[in-house]
């Protein structure tokens, strides 16, 4: 990874407001189609070289970072399987990245190893409270970390099927209401805007009687293409249940909601689906104003129910 500029202290405090980034859609198409990331979180060259040869011929993917800062920079873009984290470093410390990182639900699904020679128990047991999976003194058996490598990624791999629709590869309905509750509680603390947007299929279970549940999957595979193509890195794009999908969008309001609905719409109308199908999606927006989010799931809901009345094919706000 070529070096970046550090973030001021300033920026840091922006970072740990808007971490929803790390969780990217690049992130989702990634997934296990290609090989484990690690990011090395070091301010020794040498210790960063030595790591990235073996990590490298064991087979894994690396990025490398020289300070918390450039770490934590780096995870906006990307987020790693396994971060190796060094505890004394320039600037922030492994226990402040590992306690910025671990506000937020995304951070589950990374693995923290704390990589250091500080070897004082209590070191060990402030790192483990701040959101380490694992301590691993310095000098250290490169087998043994290997291993402890291995049992991060089965760890991660588990979380990642417990949040992620197998067909689709979007967020679940689980992790969404996770999100969704982190989102309202920001939104509402510093005054952002925040809206939601649930997609419905149309026709869909008729796609699924004349054709099969093979065509419908693939519909929905498709569907989800093209969500992620559309939305920013910071939207969340999740599949609700069956065909019908949700988008939460941080940072917009209602104007923009409705401009990203109408985007997927004509997107997924032109598109040439399989078999020649010619697909449609309703689509309900509403933004929050002083609800919770169950509210405004339901504020949501209830214009994509109006716009199913409609005539279908078309994007209804809740104004």
């Amino acid at each position: 990874m070529t070096p970046i500029n550090p973030l001021m202290p300033d920026a840091i405090i922006l970072f740990r407001n808007r971490l929803g980034w790390i969780l990217s859609n690049s992130f989702i198409t990634s997934w296990r189609d290609n090989m484990a990331r690690i990011l090395i979180v070091d301010d020794n060259p040498k210790t960063r070289l030595m790591l990235r040869r073996h990590l490298t011929k064991a087979g894994y993917e690396i990025f490398e970072a020289e300070n918390g800062e450039e770490a934590l920079e780096s995870i906006k873009n990307f987020l790693p399987d396994v971060v190796l984290l060094d505890l004394m470093m320039p600037g922030m410390t492994g226990f402040e990245v590992c306690q910025t990182l671990r506000k937020y639900p995304q951070s589950e699904l990374v693995y923290i190893i704390i990589l250091t020679g500080v070897t004082a128990d209590e070191h060990k047991v402030e790192g483990l409270d701040k959101g380490a999976d694992d301590y691993v003194t310095k000098p250290f058996n490169i087998d043994e970390l290997l291993a402890r490598i291995r049992v991060g990624l089965r760890t991660v791999e588990k979380k990642r099927n417990a949040v992620i629709d197998s067909l689709t590869k979007l967020y679940n309905r689980y992790f969404f209401e996770i999100y969704l509750a982190q989102e309202v509680e920001r939104a509402n603390r510093y005054q952002h805007e925040l809206t939601l947007i649930m997609g419905d299929i149309d026709h869909f279970k008729t796609i699924n009687d004349t054709y099969g549940h093979l065509v419908g999957d693939a519909v929905l595979t498709e569907m989800s293409r093209i969500l992620r193509k559309h939305c920013r890195q910071s939207d969340i794009p999740a599949r609700w249940g069956g065909e019908e999908f949700a988008i939460l969008l941080p940072n917009t309001d209602i104007s923009g909601g409705q401009a990203l609905a109408e985007r997927i719409r004509q997107a997924i109308t032109t598109h040439p689906f399989e078999h020649g199908h010619h697909i449609t999606v309703s689509f309900g927006v509403a933004t929050l104003t002083h609800d919770d989010g169950r509210d405004l799931v339901r504020r949501a809901d209830a214009a994509l129910y109006t716009a199913k009345q409609a005539g279908r094919n078309t994007v209804v706000s809740d104004t």
